[in-house]
């Protein structure tokens, strides 16, 4: 009996009767419900910490178009 905890709830779980389990990055996680794995299974970075997903969200973010530098007014440019 080794009790683990769920990485999306929180809960103190006995890993051989978990409702399922899911491996991410070399490491297995157990969870208390099949909602908690099913969350887990879609987006498992979002349950590894503080900053965790950030790499993986950038990595699936579109590229920010290039931002066109600021023209320079000219002084007489103010006044219209």
């Amino acid at each position: 009996m080794a009790m683990v905890k769920d990485p999306v709830c929180g809960m103190e779980i006995d890993s051989e009767t978990a409702a399922g389990s899911s491996e991410y990055e070399g490491t297995t996680y157990y969870f208390c419900a099949e909602s908690c794995k099913n969350d887990f299974d879609a987006a498992p970075w979002k349950f590894m910490g503080v900053g965790a997903g950030l790499a993986e969200a950038m990595a699936k973010s579109p590229e920010m178009p290039e931002q066109a530098e600021p023209k320079a007014k000219k002084w007489w440019e103010f006044w219209k």
